[in-house]
C-alpha cells in the first residue's frame, strides 16, 4: 500500500483527469486492503504528485474509481462506484487537497464503472442505472443533472437490450457543446457516441423516479 501523503503519481484510476490551470486533480483508489478512494493532486503541471488521504466512508463502504467535475473556483466533487448498491458522492472546497466524507446518493449502482462531464449547467453521468451487486450492466444510462447533482430528472437509454455495456468513459468536446462516450459492449468490442447537448435535450425523457442527494 501508499502511506497516506505519500508521493503520488499512479495516474487516474479508469476516469479522466480534472485540470484547473497548473493543478491536475487524479481520481485513484486501490483494492487491496478494501476498496479505497483518494486523489492525486499536481500542482506543478504533471512534475509531481501528492496522495491526499483516503476518503472517509461513514457507513464503511467500498469506494473506488472516482470521477470529478469543478461546480466553482476551488469547488471539485467526485462520484463513485461502490460495493453498496449507490453511488456515492464527496466534496472538496480546497481544489481537491482536503475533501469531506463520501456518502450514498440516491443513485443505483451494481458496482460496475461510472463517468461524468460537466457541459454548461448539465452534468451528464454515464452509468447502469440498477442496484444488485454486480448485477447485469445494462441499459447503458445517460443520466441528466440540471442542479450539479442534487436530482437527475432526465435521462437517455443507450444499450437497452440484455448484455454488457459497461466501464464508459465521457468527455467534453473541444467547444463544450457536446461529449464524446466509449464503452465495452459486451466484452467484445467498444462502441463510440458523439452527440450535442442539443440533441441529448431532443432525446431525453422524464425519470419516473427523481433521484436526488
Amino acid at each position: 500500500g501508499v502511506d497516506e501523503g505519500d508521493e503520488g503519481g499512479r495516474g487516474c484510476v479508469k476516469n479522466k483527469p480534472l485540470i484547473l490551470g497548473d493543478t491536475i486533480i487524479c481520481g485513484a483508489s486501490t483494492e487491496e486492503e478494501g476498496w479505497n478512494a483518494f486523489v492525486d493532486v499536481s500542482t506543478d503541471g504533471g512534475r509531481s504528485f501528492q496522495r491526499t488521504p483516503n476518503l472517509a466512508v461513514p457507513d464503511g463502504a467500498g469506494i473506488i474509481q472516482p470521477t470529478l467535475w469543478e461546480s466553482a473556483p476551488g469547488k471539485v466533487h467526485m462520484m463513485l462506484r461502490s460495493d453498496s448498491r449507490h453511488v456515492y458522492r464527496a466534496t472538496s472546497e480546497d481544489g481537491g487537497r482536503t475533501w469531506g466524507a463520501a456518502e450514498p446518493l440516491d443513485l443505483p449502482n451494481n458496482n460496475s464503472g461510472i463517468d461524468v462531464v460537466k457541459l454548461g449547467s448539465l452534468l451528464v453521468l454515464a452509468m447502469n442505472p440498477t442496484s444488485d451487486n454486480w448485477g447485469g450492466r445494462w441499459p447503458l444510462r445517460l443520466a441528466v443533472s440540471e442542479d450539479n447533482g442534487l436530482t437527475w430528472k432526465e435521462h437517455l437509454d443507450l444499450e437497452t437490450s440484455p448484455g454488457e455495456y459497461s466501464y464508459p468513459a465521457i468527455v467534453p468536446w473541444s467547444n463544450g457543446e457536446g461529449f464524446h462516450l466509449a464503452y465495452t459492449w459486451n466484452r467484445r468490442r467498444m462502441k463510440y457516441v458523439s452527440m450535442s447537448v442539443q440533441k441529448l435535450r431532443e432525446l431525453t425523457t422524464h425519470t419516473s423516479r427523481s433521484h436526488s442527494g
